[in-house]
């Protein structure tokens, strides 16, 4: 009678440890797909420098820019990306997506690319690296339209400079002053007239891909002045 009870009970424990074995088993991926989802946005994520051993940017399949030591993947361009620890998932947000074992970035904006590893007294040790926004460049004002005959016109200013009446900065002006058989030259919005007498004046206005527009004035200096 003995025997047949111990017989009864060994039956029944080793029953129950299969029982548990095969529990375990089977719901381990389903662990593994919760982790991910109990990951938040408080988790503490350890961005690691290019050449840590625990993550590594292994490289980009497509054109990047490096700005102010970033590196910045353009859109359309993959990211080759490695972890140490071969247990674990990977997570992304912003401008990236996972695309197989690599990962595309889809946009302008930040991101990041982060692995995670669950610990096992709980919650999750994690490495990854952020993403700078790619920078809005704005494009280069249009040149100013080429000048025109208005803007040789010239006055005479305080009697002893010739000025540009409709002077405008992005031009180039150049001044050619003749008087007495001396020549000299000068640049900006006047020039001053040195001496007294009869000056004849030429203002030149340059721009680049436009015509140059001249004009020649006479200008009188009183020798009292």
């Amino acid at each position: 009678m003995k025997k047949t009870i111990f017989k009864t009970l060994s039956v029944l424990i080793l029953a129950i440890f299969i029982s548990s074995c095969e529990t375990d088993d089977g719901t381990l991926d389903t662990t593994q797909e919760q982790s991910k989802d109990m990951i938040t946005d408080n988790a503490t994520t350890k961005m690691r420098p290019f050449d840590d051993p625990f993550f590594k940017i292994d490289g980009f399949d497509g054109p990047y820019d490096v700005i102010n030591g970033e590196y910045v993947p353009h859109v359309g361009t993959y990211v080759r990306v490695t972890a140490k620890n071969p247990f674990g998932f990977w997570k992304t947000s912003g401008c990236f997506k996972q695309v197989g074992v690599r990962f595309l970035r889809t946009n302008k904006e930040k991101g990041s690319i982060t692995h995670y590893v669950k610990r096992a007294e709980g919650g999750f040790n994690s490495v990854g690296r952020n993403f700078i926004a790619i920078p809005v460049v704005s494009p280069p004002p249009p040149p100013p339209p080429c000048p025109t005959s208005e803007h040789t016109k010239m006055r005479q200013s305080f009697s002893k400079y010739a000025a540009a009446s409709n002077y405008d900065e992005r031009y180039t002006y150049n001044w050619t002053v003749v008087n007495k058989g001396n020549t000299y030259h000068g640049t900006g919005s006047s020039i001053r007239l040195r001496g007294y007498g009869n000056f004849n004046v030429t203002l030149a206005i340059a721009q680049d891909g436009c015509t140059t527009q001249s004009r020649t004035q006479n200008f009188y200096v009183n020798i009292g002045r």
